[in-house]
């Protein structure tokens, strides 16, 4: 993928460098890499990056000769492709898919047949994950084709008018029907996995409305939406089981009671779905919504008991 940039008027006596950093938005590791890899051109010939150039003059710098292949093996898979345009790949990830590689798992993950699809299509492999989900959750996640646009993307969801929305069932009630959770996450142990409120944590906000609720099995289950403000790890399932009210299926976080209807319901998954991100999209700077339907069998089943329900 090539960035190009047409010198004008007032662009007379800039840099090249100048021009890659501060107008094309590219960071110094970026440029920097452009540089070693020779991939900059000033009128279709290389240029270094202390060039001056005149009105006039086409600067192009060519992304993907300065990415260095994943370090994990392509794959092909299956994948259901909600978007893709020259900078961004997004996919509905399935429950029980990790995300991305793990010193305990090298393959089958999503990033493995992000990078098998793009090597077929683009012929290049590179792919950055740029939001991850936990492995049992399902729903929106979005890859960037290089390292200049994983970085623009990620920005672009931190800005306060991104929005990350989700479904989730959950075992038990929070305390309103709609409200906000602001509280403070950490690791429960360092090393650990596990995350809990303290107050030493890091700030951590999650908007909540309630959809709707029902008797399964004699116990409650909530259903509802829930909107990311900050982006801590397992932040929904934490905040949600510190309220009394865990994630249906969750088996880290959830209780005697939440394990037993999830064994009667035959879960093998927790029921958090991210089904909708908003954001700039970094290519275009236009406005971009990802949506990705529910396609689980356990949510889909789960969903049937609040047909009548309020």
């Amino acid at each position: 993928m090539k960035l190009r940039y047409d010198a004008g008027e007032a662009d007379a006596g800039r840099k090249v460098y100048h021009i890659l950093k501060n107008t094309l938005g590219l960071s110094a590791g970026a440029v920097k890499r452009l540089k070693y890899a020779s991939a900059v051109t000033v009128n279709g010939r290389p240029a270094f990056m202390d060039r001056r150039v005149e009105p006039g003059d086409t600067v192009e710098a060519e992304l993907d000769r300065a990415e260095a292949a994943p370090d994990f093996p392509p794959e092909r898979g299956e994948l259901e492709i909600l978007f893709e345009n020259p900078a961004l790949l997004a996919i509905n990830k399935p429950a029980g898919m990790l995300a991305h590689p793990s010193r305990g798992r090298y393959t089958g993950t999503a990033a493995n047949f992000a990078a098998g699809y793009l090597l077929e299509t683009a012929g290049s492999a590179v792919c950055h994950a740029v939001n991850r989900l936990d492995r049992d959750t399902s729903g929106v996640m979005v890859f960037a084709k290089n390292a200049h646009f994983k970085a623009r993307a990620m920005e672009a969801l931190r800005a306060p008018e991104a929005e990350k929305e989700y479904l989730a069932y959950l075992c038990g009630a929070l305390p309103e029907e709609r409200g906000v959770i602001d509280l403070p996450i950490d690791r429960e142990r360092e090393g650990f996995q596990k995350r809990v409120v303290r107050d030493s944590g890091k700030r951590a906000v999650t908007e909540y409305e309630t959809l709707g609720r029902t008797e399964i099995y004699g116990r409650t289950v909530t259903k509802v939406r829930l909107a990311l403000r900050t982006g801590r790890t397992h932040q929904i399932r934490v905040h949600c089981a510190h309220l009394g009210a865990p994630v249906l299926g969750d088996g880290l976080y959830g209780t005697a009671a939440s394990a037993e209807l999830a064994e009667r319901l035959g879960l093998t998954a927790h029921l958090l779905h991210a089904r909708r991100l908003s954001f700039t999209e970094p290519l275009t700077g236009e406005p971009l919504t990802l949506k990705a339907p529910v396609m689980r069998a356990d949510m889909i089943k789960c969903g049937e008991f609040f047909e009548n329900s309020y």
